[in-house]
């Protein structure tokens, strides 16, 4: 395919405009914490910029592409320069970071958090030590909680239940430093940690059911108990491989939901597609509606009207039974092979 010359213009002054943003994120948010993004450090990018502008008034159209890929495959090494760590000050609810000792199924988790919340910003601090086998495993529950506001964005959650009665769930999380707060863009900077947050139900889901008044949606998973055992043992090993080797979180391939469908897969026969539904979680649940992974024996809008928990936490706010309370009313999927 031939481009003419006005074409080409374009092309090569987006992929100069282009490369000049991405450089200047990567200046100013790899390697960021509280202190915010390092904007001074970004203007560097500029540099680039006039230095291919010169090569392209120079008459060199390929030369000013030349000068911005250099620049960006340095500032990749750079950035890869960065290592992550489980050592800084981190936010109180992300201090501790969960690991457990396995003895065939018997699995003994220590910090599961179990925070009491009188807001999103108010609470008393709790951590215990619990011992779950894999054996009495009862079910597996996929929870997708959209953000208000923010299209297609969401967090998704595992929780598993046990014949005893108690209920842990895992939460694939950015693990933030002190004083630091999310962003999605700094996400794809290695500016944060990922953490695998193992929490009670009251924590967990009453956080974002009952504080921050998300939408929140609690689904039985269709699978053997077989698979959700190898699940539930998946998860647990590589939450204590973080603790060896911590990892950066990526807001695109190394988050929340890419990490649950990596764990099915490892434990299914079914493979997951590519879709975009793994990058916009919000709408994870009609994937998974899709694979037959949870409850299909109604439309899609009904199954989401079944499972929606919010009024029924409300109601059990703060009570021992919460998890149970949660689940009333709602239909258990069917247990099958996937």
């Amino acid at each position: 395919m031939r481009f003419s010359s006005g074409a080409f213009n374009v092309i090569t002054a987006l992929v100069v405009l282009g490369g000049t943003g991405w450089a200047a994120l990567a200046l100013a948010l790899t390697g960021a914490g509280p202190e915010g993004p390092h904007w001074v450090r970004a203007l560097g990018a500029l540099v680039v910029a006039g230095l291919a502008v010169f090569v392209w008034k120079k008459g060199s159209r390929l030369g000013a592409v030349g000068v911005v890929v250099a620049a960006s495959a340095g500032l990749h090494f750079w950035a890869f320069s960065h290592a992550p760590s489980n050592q800084r000050e981190w936010a109180p609810d992300l201090a501790r970071m969960a690991r457990a000792d396995v003895e065939g199924s018997r699995v003994t988790i220590h910090d599961v958090r179990d925070f009491r919340y009188r807001s999103t910003t108010d609470w008393d601090a709790s951590w215990y030590t619990a011992t779950y086998d894999a054996k009495e495993l009862t079910g597996a529950w996929f929870i997708v909680e959209p953000f208000s506001g923010f299209y297609g964005a969401a967090h998704t959650m595992v929780s598993f239940g046990f014949s005893d009665g108690r209920y842990v769930v895992f939460s694939v999380e950015v693990r933030r430093e002190k004083g630091e707060t999310f962003s999605a863009v700094g996400g794809l900077f290695r500016q944060f940690e990922l953490v695998y947050v193992v929490g009670d139900e009251r924590d967990l889901v009453q956080l974002r059911s009952n504080h921050r008044r998300d939408d929140v949606y609690l689904y039985p998973v269709n699978a053997s108990k077989e698979r959700i055992s190898d699940f539930f043992l998946d998860m647990v090993a590589r939450m204590n491989a973080l603790h060896e080797r911590p990892e950066f979180y990526n807001s695109v391939y190394n988050n929340c939901t890419t990490n649950l469908v990596r764990h099915f897969e490892k434990v299914s026969a079914l493979r997951v597609p590519y879709d975009h539904r793994t990058l916009l979680p919000a709408f994870s649940d009609e994937l998974a509606y899709e694979l037959d992974l949870i409850d299909r024996d109604a439309p899609l809008a009904d199954v989401r009207a079944r499972h929606l928990i919010n009024a029924r936490a409300l109601e059990a706010s703060g009570q021992a039974d919460f998890s149970q309370r949660i689940r009333e009313g709602a239909a258990r999927a069917t247990t099958s092979s996937p």
